[in-house]
């Protein structure tokens, strides 16, 4: 199995590793937000991928309904 996602970033596909710069900058890219929203998302949450991924896309939704 290919430990790269299709954006050739390593993958644990269940972690995201808060000191690593990358896996937070990736999951800004992925999700639509700011790298320091998912920084603050990553210190809030933890690491757990799915449940960072989560709530990303429901802080990119909350400000896109923003008048």
């Amino acid at each position: 199995m290919n430990k790269f996602g299709k954006d050739n970033i390593p993958r644990d596909d269940q972690a995201i590793d808060p000191d690593n710069v990358l896996d937070v900058e990736a999951l800004a890219l992925r999700t639509g937000i700011t790298g320091d929203q998912a920084q603050a998302l990553v210190d809030r949450i933890g690491n757990d991928r799915a449940a960072l991924e989560q709530a990303a896309r429901e802080l990119k939704q909350q400000e896109s309904e923003k008048p």
